[in-house]
């Protein structure tokens, strides 16, 4: 008990760098009481390592991590509406008015992560060293899977960072004390620098990832190999976009021995990147089709019901009945705790101290067997058009079972829905054939121990199609590009699954529950054929469909204006629905990015002798400079 008392006390002065400001690592360090253990006796067991590590984890799950996530990547878009209007902060991000005071903007909690792992990394290396090691059953071959995985969460921290301020300090370093602290005001690094960085060290450890750390609950809630590829997918495909106006913008971009390079290896490098996202979700689609397959090998009676659908590992509704029927779906991927199609998530256990309290906050308050709406309430968009398409271009069509999944939708009551997602624990669909008609039933968590995910099977999925859309040019056709066909067909298959009642073949006309997505010939037809530019706008409207409330919608339209050679106000009008105000104020790259929280440039902003420089388009709301 004495151990895991000192190391959480360790683990806090993690705090002292974070803001680079706000708080004391005196706090934490100065004469720790005579029955506590110093840090100099404390790393001497790999338990002790296995603490911190942990302690990174946790610090993942926090509000202060999570609840930011949802600020920078969910409320700035077009998928929510300001419910209460008491929140002022919300109602300025929302008017794209940043202001660098406001508590959203401190990036202190995602440095505090980046420390517990700058520490397990530091100190892994010093107790493993061959030959001296601390802990006889500690050794350096055990040490490599701790590292690779602390690699993963440091650099997941530091893309959420890149995503959502684009250039920020880079330290991978610990940092223990007041005087490090101030000694270690960096200014910023270049976001496509940083994942250039991030990118080489997962490629130089994943292989030594784990495969398996022997439960379904820690292989989704660590990263396992499986993880650590979706990360690299990911991140190559941010890079490849960031690249595209790198040399534009006056960046520049450093191969591995640190050259400039030229504009023509940077358009090489670029298509590289998505080479490599591709190669990277390949991985973990291969893996779902062996467990599929070792499944169906090992239970020769089951009946496979997906047999001869693409990309069978995806859960699918079956033959389910017409009316009342539950939805297996969302059970599978929402209710279960460690889903298959999981591939990696924050886990939460309320009855541990660890409470998944930011789906309640911002979108769907349960208490006394009623819901009611927090911060945030679900769009108009999102289901205009589900009572008259099947369908639409945007939003939920009428057989998606995503409408009842995403929003507590019923027929009289369809303006600002709650978004109930992963409040919700189970649902029954009243009429398969028209979402409209609402739920027959549904069952809402009174405990707030639901994981958070980070990357799903379907966003491996949509990350490969929209990486293959990226490589090739904009005019290939699907019925020429075996890579653009198959874009589509990845795409299509998850609409497929949430609209099991849909028909390939009828009279759309007719009102008939038919759509043209789910011919076999849809993108490759000689007469009409799909091109990759196509592909890139239905991935992206299958995001925002996919994902909404899980913290990637506004991140994706980043991207995009980062990998277009035309204007942020063209992709604004092209891809998200905002006000013409809006969209005006939202008229330069740095615009889509946040500001850097005041108090950081108080204590190191360049007019204070320190080296940040706050972002140019919220300088003006800046004070204390």
């Amino acid at each position: 008990m004495k151990r895991i008392k000192i190391s959480n006390k360790i683990i806090a002065a993690g705090l002292c760098f974070a803001g680079l400001c706000a708080t004391s690592c005196e706090d934490f360090l100065t004469v720790l009481p005579a029955d506590r253990i110093t840090e100099e006796d404390f790393w001497k067991s790999k338990s002790d390592l296995e603490n911190v590590r942990a302690a990174a984890y946790r610090q993942m799950a926090s509000s202060d991590v999570t609840g930011r996530i949802i600020y920078w990547g969910e409320l700035r878009g077009d998928n929510v509406t300001l419910n209460d209007q008491s929140q002022q902060g919300i109602q300025n991000l929302q008017q794209a008015i940043l202001m660098p005071t406001e508590g959203m903007f401190n990036w202190a909690s995602f440095y505090t992560g980046i420390n517990y792992c700058n520490l397990v990394l530091e100190k892994g290396e010093e107790m493993t060293i061959p030959g001296q090691e601390v802990d006889p059953s500690f050794r350096r071959s055990d040490w490599q899977t701790i590292k690779a995985e602390m690699l993963s969460l440091r650099a997941l921290y530091y893309f959420y960072l890149v995503r959502a301020y684009r250039n920020v300090p880079y330290i991978d370093y610990a940092v223990r004390t007041d005087v490090e602290a101030m000694n270690c005001r960096q200014g910023q690094t270049l976001g496509v620098e940083i994942l250039g960085k991030l990118i080489d060290q997962l490629e130089s450890n994943v292989a030594y990832a784990a495969d398996n750390f022997g439960s379904a609950s820690e292989n989704t809630g660590r990263f396992t190999k499986r993880g650590v590829h979706a990360l690299l997918a990911d991140m190559y495909l941010w890079r490849g976009a960031m690249l595209t106006n790198s040399a534009k913008k006056g960046d520049y971009v450093l191969s591995a021995a640190g050259d400039t390079l030229s504009s023509s290896a940077v358009d090489n490098l670029r298509a590289e990147c998505y080479r490599k996202a591709i190669q990277h979700a390949d991985y973990i689609l291969n893996y779902m089709q062996q467990e599929y397959d070792k499944e169906l090998a090992d239970n020769p009676g089951m009946i496979d019901e997906n047999a001869g659908k693409p990309y069978p590992y995806l859960t699918r509704m079956g033959n389910t009945g017409f009316a009342n029927a539950h939805d297996y779906v969302y059970s599978q991927i929402w209710e279960a705790s460690n889903s298959d199609e999981t591939v990696f998530q924050i886990k939460y256990d309320a009855n541990a101290g660890t409470s998944n309290d930011v789906p309640y906050t911002y979108f769907a308050n349960y208490s006394g067997n009623s819901v009611s709406t927090g911060y945030m309430s679900g769009s108009k968009l999102l289901a205009a058009s589900a009572s008259s398409s099947y369908d639409p271009e945007k939003g939920f069509g009428k057989t998606d079972i995503r409408l009842l999944e995403t929003l507590n939708y019923t027929p009289t009551s369809i303006s600002l829905p709650t978004i109930h997602k992963n409040v919700l624990s189970s649902l029954s669909i009243a009429n398969m054939e028209d979402m409209t008609e609402g739920a027959s039933s549904k069952n809402y968590r009174s405990v707030r121990s639901q994981n958070w995910p980070i990357y799903r099977l379907t966003d491996i999925m949509l990350i490969k199609a929209e990486a293959i859309a990226r490589l090739n040019p904009s005019d290939a056709k699907a019925s020429q590009n075996a890579q653009v066909a198959e874009g589509f067909k990845l795409t299509n298959a998850i609409f497929e699954r949430n609209n099991p009642r849909l028909q390939a073949t009828g009279t759309a006309g007719a009102g008939e529950a038919v759509s043209d997505r789910l011919k076999e010939d849809y993108a490759t037809n000689a007469d009409a054929p799909k091109t990759a530019s196509e592909l890139l706008t239905l991935v992206y409207n299958e995001r925002q469909r996919e994902f909404v409330a899980e913290g990637k919608r506004w991140f994706d339209i980043v991207r995009q204006c980062e990998a277009t050679n035309t204007t942020v106000s063209d992709v604004l009008s092209s891809f998200i629905n905002l006000s013409t105000s809006v969209r005006n104020r939202l008229k330069l790259l740095m615009a889509m990015y946040n500001p850097i929280y005041s108090e950081e440039i108080k204590i190191n902003g360049v007019a204070n002798g320190g080296n940040l420089v706050q972002n140019p388009v919220w300088d003006r709301y800046t004070s204390n400079k």
